[in-house]
């Protein structure tokens, strides 16, 4: 039996505080020594496991995931056929028919409801400019998270009014993009229906009520306010189209992977029958952004198989369990709590911390998901097998303090840092399977992928194990059909890239104003034709002698 080299916090600190070689070697020494001693089985009451069982709950292999990819696809193509009632995923229509081109300039205002944050904003567009943006935040009091309508949509107003009297804008009928992150039921760009409050929100007489016409009737009753609200958008709409203007007007995926996670993409209006069949006036574009809402892929159990038990003791305990299975295992908001039962598991069966209980870490909500990326803060090298000096482990000891835990090995560190790995790893995986699902139904070459969200943005590693991921899961064919149709070498060596990911920001924000531009460009655009088509209407009859009379109905316009 190896010896345990046994730390207490306070000497933890100061050992790790001038980490040298000597050190070093200690610590490699005893990581693997204890390595070896916690890998053996242990009986707790009736019932053994070791770390490596744990590990393999969470490693779905290319395989498992292929297969929740074709059940994820079959699941996208019922929602754009029937909806909700059809699929788990609702594929949602946002009547947002194209993406920023370029051209977009003026003054645009967008309003950001979508947590317990309300944001104003006013946006400045030149085409070839950076864009110019200013904001005002105020976090929404509890009274109106919880209180009527009137009261919810006249503090948004206030705040609106607040604005733009302290940056002095001259309104003008601005055009307003409204970001607004709840589920409803779209049946245009500016008529949508509350179905139900998520995120805390519990406002009477507002579920069912069209969100736009609540917020229209609150600037009536405040007065002295003159925009133009020409969008209610989803968060993740205003993250395809922010990341379409970042990388110069393309983008074929917008994901959010943040306390939720969620997908959009453009779609061929041929191929959504169920929502504009139920459209209140007619859409005459081609294209159209779809939010999937993948948020619930698996609520009917149809992809029970990458799911583990710690997974179902989350659902188990959820306010809406067997609702938003993919979020549950994908998005930040429970992957902290989902590590925190890993390790109260392993604790409980003597393979962590020597079997201490401490109540912090047996009390749920107490390991927020942050911790994990605090944990595996600067540690590719650690990803690597290379150890980092001891510096990163800092914060790992801090850790350990604030869940009062008194006494620790080394080799317990080490295996905190792998739950945290393979639990947030793997949600990676399923979010790279999801993207790469999408990719594979676009099959365009060299694909951008727009993703906005704190867990992706704040996890050291995610971003690089949703790029592996997908070069894996990604069609190989597509590859090949590409360079049927392309001779030139180094255009092939260009189109090999099949697919690139830029991290995206404020899709919720930038993005609802930027909507703002494309709605109100695309009415400049139909209102130019609209006047050319008369002026070559009035000379068409002056050519032949109608002099001002209606034309025929069966006269031909050559």
């Amino acid at each position: 039996m190896f010896g345990l080299f046994v730390f207490s916090a306070s000497v933890a600190k100061k050992w790790l505080s001038k980490p040298n070689e000597e050190n070093l070697k200690k610590m490699s020494q005893v990581g693997h020594k204890c390595s070896l001693e916690r890998n053996k089985p242990r009986l707790v009451e009736d019932s053994a496991i070791s770390l490596e069982s744990v590990m393999a709950e969470f490693q779905l292999s290319n395989e498992t995931l292929r297969r929740m990819m074709a059940k994820m696809s079959s699941s996208m193509d019922k929602g754009l056929e029937g909806g909700s009632k059809m699929s788990t995923m609702a594929m949602l229509p946002s009547f947002v028919p194209e993406l920023p081109n370029g051209t977009e300039e003026g003054r645009y205002l967008a309003i950001d409801l979508g947590g317990t944050n309300l944001r104003v904003m006013v946006m400045d567009i030149k085409p070839g400019q950076d864009l110019i943006v200013e904001q005002f935040n105020s976090r929404i009091p509890n009274w109106a998270m919880h209180g009527t309508a009137e009261q919810l949509f006249d503090f948004i107003v206030k705040c609106l009014a607040d604005f733009l009297i302290e940056k002095d804008i001259d309104q003008d009928n601005l055009p307003l993009g409204f970001t607004f992150s709840y589920p409803c039921d779209q049946r245009s760009l500016r008529s949508a229906r509350l179905l139900r409050w998520t995120k805390g929100f519990n406002v009477s007489g507002v579920e069912g009520e069209d969100i736009v016409l609540l917020l229209e009737e609150a600037i009536k009753r405040h007065g002295g306010i003159k925009v133009q609200i020409v969008a209610l958008v989803n968060d993740v709409v205003g993250t395809i189209v922010a990341a379409a203007h970042e990388a110069k007007g393309e983008c074929h995926v917008g994901a959010i992977i943040a306390t939720g996670t969620n997908a959009s993409y453009i779609e061929d209006v041929s191929k959504i029958k169920y929502s504009l069949s139920r459209s209140i006036e007619p859409y005459p574009y081609k294209k159209m952004i779809i939010d999937t809402e993948w948020s619930g892929f698996g609520d009917k159990h149809d992809a029970d198989y990458i799911l583990t038990q710690y997974d179902l003791i989350i659902d188990s305990r959820a306010e809406h369990p067997n609702e938003n299975t993919f979020d549950k295992v994908v998005a930040g908001k429970c992957m902290g709590e989902l590590v925190r039962i890993v390790l109260e598991k392993l604790t409980r069966c003597g393979v962590l911390f020597k079997g201490q209980q401490p109540d912090v870490l047996f009390t749920p909500d107490t390991f927020p998901t942050k911790y994990i990326s605090e944990i595996l803060k600067s540690d590719l090298l650690f990803h690597l097998n290379i150890y980092d000096e001891g510096g990163s482990y800092a914060n790992t000891i801090q850790i350990m303090d604030e869940l009062c835990i008194e006494e620790y090995t080394f080799s317990d560190m080490l295996l905190l840092r792998e739950v945290c790995i393979v639990v947030s790893r793997r949600s990676a995986n399923l979010a790279a399977a999801a993207i790469a699902c999408l990719l594979n139904r676009i099959r365009k070459p060299n694909m951008i992928v727009g993703i906005d969200g704190s867990t992706y943005k704040y996890h050291p590693l995610y971003d690089l194990w949703v790029k592996e991921k997908i070069k894996e899961l990604i069609d190989p064919s597509l590859k090949e059909i590409y360079h049927l149709f392309i001779f030139d070498v180094k255009a092939q060596l260009k189109m090999n890239l099949q697919f690139k990911v830029i991290q995206t920001g404020d899709g919720s924000g930038k993005g609802a104003a930027l909507i703002a531009a494309i709605i109100s460009r695309l009415a400049k655009e139909k209102e130019a034709k609209d006047t050319a088509f008369i002026m070559l209407n009035q000379k068409s009859e002056e050519e032949n002698g109608f002099n001002g009379e209606p034309i025929p109905a069966n006269y031909i316009l050559t």
